[in-house]
């Protein structure tokens, strides 16, 4: 394909108040979007190996984080709630 024959649509109203101004509209759809955010799915942050070593050796010290946290927890098939 060439760059030519790419169409991009994207529906923008744009609107002049009566002081002059702008209004944009981008069309976003927010019927999906929960209203309370707590109910957004949160995704999980990658930790590297050599990184998740150093936070377990950090753990020894005492240290507490969230990603300590999610390393030390015993993992849980979500099929059966068993531990593997």
């Amino acid at each position: 394909m060439r760059a030519r024959e790419f169409v991009i649509n994207v529906p923008i109203t744009i609107k002049i108040n009566g002081d002059g101004d702008p209004e944009l509209e981008m069309g976003q759809n927010n019927k999906d979007k929960p209203a309370d955010p707590s109910q957004l799915k949160q995704d999980p942050v990658m930790v590297p190996p050599l990184q998740q070593q150093i936070e377990l050796q950090k753990a020894d010290q005492g240290k507490i984080s969230p990603v300590i946290a999610d390393l030390t927890q015993d993992e849980v098939d979500p099929d059966t709630k068993q531990l593997p």
